[in-house]
């Protein structure tokens, strides 16, 4: 039987019992149907990934016992921060979920000339949990212990200001510039545009500030594949993948 595993933020110990909150629990008992005495794993980066059993079910929360610890936190040692350029429903889904699996430390939608996309502010906190909540479960299903940060909506240039990298990418279908033969660096900004791509003032904006401006072969890719392939690109590059 296959084991589930479960992001849980609380600190993690051996001999330790956590109640799960309502969500999770309901998952558990009514998803997945796990009974008193099935096993599962916790985990989070600070503390790293435990074996827990069930030992409790009520209404409203399940409680599992924490027993041994089978991996020790990890720190990712490529940090890669993507910027997607907002784009509609399932596409915006897609790339997240993917990017998670593939290791992204961070990603940040953005706004651009071409973004057909504009989340009124009431909406960006719902869009937010939703987001996030598909980064945690791709990183259930995938193994990792840490979750990518899911920031809030913002345009390229605020982005860039987030954070230096040693290394900054923009995926252009008309760019000429290569990727490197290998990555040696420990931080990249990767920029993705939206489903209309980048405008012409916004490519020659990126490389006045530094970017590398790269083309994925001779396809022009959907912008929820553009991600896709360019980090696993990055990750095979750097030796992990």
């Amino acid at each position: 039987m296959r084991i589930s595993r479960i992001y849980e933020p609380a600190q993690l110990a051996g001999n330790k019992t956590l109640l799960l909150p309502g969500e999770v629990s309901h998952y558990l008992t009514h998803v997945l149907r796990l009974r008193v005495g099935h096993r599962l794993h916790l985990f989070n980066a600070r503390d790293g990934e435990f074996v827990g059993e069930i030992s409790n079910i009520n209404k409203n929360d399940v409680a599992v016992d924490l027993l041994t610890r089978v991996r020790k936190s990890e720190i990712p040692s490529l940090k890669i921060h993507l910027a997607l350029g907002l784009s509609r429903g399932d596409k915006m889904d897609y790339a997240i979920q993917k990017s998670s699996e593939l290791g992204v430390a961070q990603i940040t939608p953005v706004y651009s000339q071409h973004s057909e996309v504009k989340l009124k502010a009431n909406r960006v906190e719902n869009k937010l949990r939703h987001w996030r909540k598909i980064a945690i479960s791709a990183c259930e299903q995938c193994g990792r212990l840490d979750i990518p940060e899911i920031s809030a909506p913002c345009s390229i240039p605020q982005w860039l200001e987030m954070g230096s990298a040693d290394l900054d990418l923009m995926l252009q279908p008309t760019g000429t510039d290569k990727f490197p033969d290998a990555i040696n660096t420990k931080s990249i900004n990767l920029l993705v545009g939206p489903e209309g791509g980048f405008a012409d003032q916004e490519v020659s904006w990126a490389r006045d500030h530094g970017f590398v401006i790269v083309a994925i072969g001779s396809r022009v890719l959907r912008t929820e594949t553009a991600p896709v392939a360019a980090l696993a690109i990055l990750q095979h590059l750097y030796g992990d993948m």
